[in-house]
């Protein structure tokens, strides 16, 4: 019976160490299409596998829909993803972990790169430098 009690304890200690910290993947402030982007997350039980990039433009919003980008099983708390969808989509960021637990980001719209650009105004064509 000691044996059980002890194994029981275990079991739930670790079952409320693991309730402790959940799995919480955070929303990028900044997604611009073409520049690398920070993902990271914090709690759960590594290997973590970041599942699906996912565009909420889906018909129906399918959290079944394949993958825009897997990036496959992670290690550590952060993953860069070189950020090559269209500007103007809508994705979110889902993560799991070796316990099956999985959290997802907020939507995100991807921006555009910023670069030099050209704009008319009356006097003809104007050098527009749009900060990034």
């Amino acid at each position: 019976m000691k044996g059980f009690t002890y194994l029981a304890v275990a079991f739930l200690s670790a079952g409320s160490a693991l309730a402790a910290h959940p799995l919480v993947i955070n929303t990028p402030v900044s997604v611009v299409s073409g520049k690398p982007t920070l993902i990271t997350w914090s709690g759960g039980v590594p290997p973590y596998f970041l599942v699906r990039l996912m565009s909420t433009i889906v018909p129906g919003n399918d959290p079944t829909a394949p993958p825009i980008v897997d990036l496959g099983q992670q290690t550590g708390k952060s993953a860069i993803w070189n950020t090559d969808v269209a500007a103007g989509t809508l994705i979110d960021f889902e993560i799991k972990d070796s316990t099956g637990a999985v959290a997802q980001s907020a939507p995100v719209v991807v921006q555009v790169l910023r670069s030099p650009e050209y704009s008319p105004d009356r006097s003809g064509w104007i050098a527009n430098f749009e900060s990034q």
